[in-house]
């Protein structure tokens, strides 16, 4: 007998479970009860839709498999837990997050926060019920993708009733027009839109002011739809315009289907990765340090569905680029290609303590490390020409090692990481200048294994 997802996730909210999430969003039960009626199947339609993209089925697997390890469902009122599956929520769900969860919140009267903790909740169940299926039935990436796909109908007919994978396949109904070869967003004359659903199609008929008779119901099916469809736009045009707005996902254990348009001195396989003397930016006299320009902003989604935005010149997308392309290698022989540096990683002066802002870019590394298991990566120390040799070797010695201590702390294994501290050598400018000392004191990263 098939499986119906949906009705297994909806059984883990017993009367007890949602007395108890009640209590802590602090909204009636009545209020959690509807409200997890209409978030749940919109969850696991945001999850095909991720289990769809290149890469998709190993993603949700290792997804499945972090929530299998956290253990039954009361366990979800952990704030760590909760916060991991909110921030996979706004991923997934992308620019639709905000307008989505304010109607949720409309339609069922209760609070918008409440409605976020609903949908981390009810995500962290979804994924805890398909790693108990997967384990059950001993299955592959593959395997559970399939799996997935097979409950699509019965979630469409959850978040709109009467449109059914079937249903919203066959061809023209009453007042419907044909259905177009190509249907990604395409417009029929009469103003309406035809766009594809996993399997099957929509239509939308042209926006017009709901009648005074219009139920709740048949408000909230419109609304859904708007919400699938925009959903399936903003995915079209993730995957069809890189320079417009960009949006980058892992290329490998099959996350991404695109990475962001390399700057000029990554563009080329073994390019040298070391900025160059007169990076975008300016010289700061006041902190005698230099300011870099990150450049227009970029973002990276990672293994778990969290993203960073981040600037295309970072060492975030320099880094992200180079373990996602392929065309991109590490130098076996020439250990001095490779290097990118990090250009908000700063210390105190003549001291090896890091800055706030150095931890902000050092727990992005991190998480994009993690999105890359397999890899390795050294960091390296550098410090301008002023000074003695033994003090900068020392010097940059400890700043490499802060930096790696940092990253181990982050979740990092230090197995994966090496620290060297080079002193003056390897300068990218001048030290006759403020300027060029100044981007010579720095800390580095060059991947050793992709």
């Amino acid at each position: 007998m098939h499986q119906n997802l949906l009705e297994e996730v909806e059984t883990y909210f017993t009367g007890n479970t949602v007395s108890q999430t009640s209590v802590v969003v602090g909204e009636s039960e009545e209020g959690v009860r509807k409200a997890l009626g209409k978030i749940t199947p919109l969850v696991l339609s945001s999850f095909m839709g991720r289990a769809e993209r290149p890469g998709g089925p190993e993603a949700l697997w290792t997804l499945t498999h972090e929530a299998a390890e956290s253990g039954v469902l009361p366990d979800l009122l952990t704030a760590d837990t909760l916060q991991r599956r909110s921030d996979l929520m706004r991923a997934l769900l992308g620019e639709a997050y905000g307008a989505t969860v304010a109607r949720i919140a409309t339609a069922t009267a209760i609070k918008a926060p409440s409605v976020e903790t609903l949908l981390a909740i009810a995500a962290q169940a979804v994924l805890h019920r398909l790693a108990s299926y997967a384990t059950q039935h001993d299955m592959n990436p593959e395997e559970l993708f399939s799996f997935l796909k097979n409950q699509r109908a019965q979630v469409l007919e959850a978040m709109v009733p009467g449109s059914s994978a079937r249903s919203v396949a066959v061809e023209p109904a009453a007042g419907r027009p044909a259905r177009p070869e190509a249907v990604a967003g395409v417009l029929t004359e009469s103003g309406g839109m035809w766009a594809s659903v996993g399997g099957g199609h929509t239509y939308s008929a042209p926006p017009a002011p709901a009648p005074e008779s219009a139920t709740p119901t048949s408000r909230w099916a419109w609304v859904l739809a708007v919400v699938i469809l925009g959903a399936g736009a903003e995915y079209f045009v993730m995957h069809n315009q890189v320079d417009g707005a960009p949006k980058v996902s892992p290329a490998t254990l099959g996350l991404t289907s695109a990475t962001a348009a390399p700057t000029p001195n990554t563009a080329t396989a073994g390019a040298e990765l070391t900025a160059p003397a007169t990076p975008g930016g300016y010289y700061d006299a006041s902190l005698d340090t230099y300011v870099y320009d990150p450049g227009r902003p970029v973002t990276l989604t990672m293994v778990d569905g969290t993203s960073q935005t981040v600037g295309v010149n970072s060492t975030e997308n320099r880094l992200y680029t180079f373990l996602a392309n392929p065309a991109l290698q590490v130098d076996p022989v020439n250990r001095t290609k490779g290097w990118i540096n990090f250009d908000r990683v700063n210390f105190d002066a003549k001291k090896a303590t890091l800055s706030d802002e150095s931890r902000q870019q050092l727990r992005n590394v991190a998480s994009i490390l993690k999105s890359f298991p397999g890899a390795r990566a050294k960091i390296g120390g550098y410090t301008d020409s002023t000074g003695t040799v033994l003090a900068n070797l020392k010097i940059s010695q400890d700043r490499a090692n802060a930096a790696v201590a940092e990253l181990v702390t982050m979740g990092i294994p230090l197995s994966r990481l090496e620290a060297k501290g080079y002193g003056g050598k390897h300068g990218v400018a001048s030290n006759v200048t403020p300027v060029g000392r100044a981007l010579n004191r720095r800390i580095s990263i060059r991947v050793t294994q992709k």
